[in-house]
């Protein structure tokens, strides 16, 4: 798996923002971004474990489901710290996990904040109360297939250029 840490979080400070996330890939089904738990001061393993087991199942599931499907619903997060409630929506497309959210956050307003944490300019989530914020949450996007160099085809009989030493 590779790791690389964006944007270093201080949980301390006033008016945090949750702009610190780790990325990892998992066996090549598909790539993880792990925001830092606001309780924690890391990314939630709990959450993590929980995006890794719904990645397989919908991974395992690509040939007997069409391509809209889609899962959803709310848990408990075994093995965290705070025993945080969690909600979770999962597709073939995207897969999040929102820890410690309220049970009258609405998911697009989760969604919203999430596409704002994780755009390239690392927007804020205007108009998402804290009360609706999570205070972590991880995405699992299907892996893209590496990119690989064009292959150069040197005509029949042609000499390949030498390198110079």
């Amino acid at each position: 798996m590779s790791r690389s840490s964006l944007r270093p979080l201080d949980p301390s400070a006033e008016g945090t923002r949750m702009t610190d996330h780790t990325e990892t890939r998992d066996a090549g089904t598909h790539e993880f971004v792990s925001t830092t738990c606001l309780h924690l001061g890391r990314p939630c393993p709990a959450a993590q474990r929980m995006l890794a087991a719904l990645a397989k199942a919908l991974d395992s599931a690509r040939g007997l489901t069409k391509d809209d499907f889609e899962i959803s619903g709310e848990s408990r997060l075994d093995g965290c710290e705070k025993a945080c409630p969690a909600r979770f929506a999962a597709s073939h497309a995207r897969i999040r996990v929102f820890c410690d959210v309220q049970a009258t956050t609405k998911t697009e307003t989760l969604d919203r904040f999430a596409d704002a944490m994780l755009s390239a300019d690392g927007g804020s989530a205007h108009g998402t109360s804290s009360a609706d914020m999570p205070r972590a949450f991880g995405e699992a996007r299907p892996a893209r297939p590496p990119v690989q160099a064009p292959s150069i085809r040197h005509p029949q009989g042609a000499q390949r250029p030498r390198l110079m030493s």
